[in-house]
């Protein structure tokens, strides 16, 4: 595709029905995240494998809510999804090296990072220009990471910065790129449910084909230390993997897809950065089940997030108002 078809896609806009959709895609997010914290510490199941099955299980059953119908064959030959596949990997690969030198809220803060970078994403690739108040937004949510990424080790220029740029580009770039798919450009449901599948599917091999070829090459490396086969023969992993695929992971996906064919990517990134808030709550309310150890942050993780994600709603605010007036106008 060309630059000047990409701009001359329609630009979408936050309304009611799009800010529901990005709310339903955090919120479903926020509860699988919690889960899958609370079998991965709680019950000691492995991530790597549950992650495998969840994603699997998730975009087989996807094909199924779809119905009867044509075989995904051309979600599954697009490059788009291949890309997007990929993206994903990196994205977990990276965050989950990060979290062995940060806690999980710092990560969280420092994911936001994917807000400025969505939007330059969209002024290249989309023409949608960013006006002032994202650039003042953008600035105040990189003043919270630096906030947060000086007090880790190694300072800005540490691993964790290293490692969570990457891991925050590449989500940036795969929601890009899940809105720029050919398939994700109406409104057909049972489109969007194989496009689903095909997206899930395709990272699942991807994670598995990386995983194997490292661990081949470097058998006594930390991914071969991390995938252990024993944890494939569990039976409880499968059947929490499959569960929570079907019932969360797949609809997940499904629901993100959707908010960024209504919202756009850099739109539906700001909702993203709801999530530590989400998870935090999340994670406080399986502490008091005693499911999960009580998460604790401190006080300059807590006034760096509260800097970013007022910057992320600031933006969103504005944009509302941008638009309400426009309509008025009209």
């Amino acid at each position: 595709m060309t630059h000047d078809k990409i701009a001359g896609m329609a630009s979408p806009v936050i309304d009611a029905r799009g800010l529901s959709a990005v709310a339903v895609a955090v919120a479903s997010w926020g509860v699988l995240i919690v889960i899958s914290r609370v079998l991965v510490v709680g019950f000691d199941l492995n991530p790597w494998v549950l992650s495998f099955i969840q994603m699997a299980v998730g975009g087989a059953a996807m094909f199924v809510a779809a119905g009867r119908g044509p075989l995904p064959l051309t979600a599954m030959r697009n490059p788009h999804t291949w890309i997007y596949g990929g993206l994903r990997v990196l994205t977990a690969a990276t965050l989950t090296a990060a979290l062995a030198h940060g806690t999980a809220a710092e990560i969280s803060v420092m994911s936001a990072f994917f807000i400025p970078v969505g939007i330059l994403l969209a002024w290249t690739l989309f023409a949608r220009r960013p006006s002032f108040a994202d650039v003042i937004g953008s600035l105040v949510i990189l003043a919270g990471i630096v906030g947060v990424a000086d007090g880790l080790p190694g300072g800005l220029g540490g691993p964790v910065v290293v490692l969570m740029a990457i891991s925050a580009t590449a989500t940036a770039v795969a929601t890009a790129v899940a809105e720029l798919h050919p398939d994700n450009r109406n409104d057909d449901r049972k489109g969007r449910l194989r496009l689903t599948g095909a997206a899930m599917l395709t990272t699942a091999v991807l994670m598995l084909g990386a995983a194997a070829a490292v661990a081949y090459f470097d058998p006594d490396g930390a991914v071969a230390a991390h995938v252990p086969f024993d944890a494939v023969t569990h039976p409880a992993i499968w059947i929490a993997g499959i569960l929570v695929g079907v019932i969360l992971r797949g609809p997940s996906t499904y629901a993100t897809f959707r908010a960024i064919r209504m919202v756009g990517s850099e739109n539906y990134l700001m909702g993203v950065a709801l999530m530590p808030v989400m998870n935090l709550i999340g994670e406080s309310l399986a502490a008091a089940a005693g499911l999960l150890p009580m998460p604790a942050l401190s006080l300059t993780t807590m006034l760096a997030g509260t800097v970013g994600i007022a910057g992320a709603m600031g933006m969103v605010a504005l944009r509302w108002w941008s638009r309400a007036r426009s309509v008025q106008s009209a």
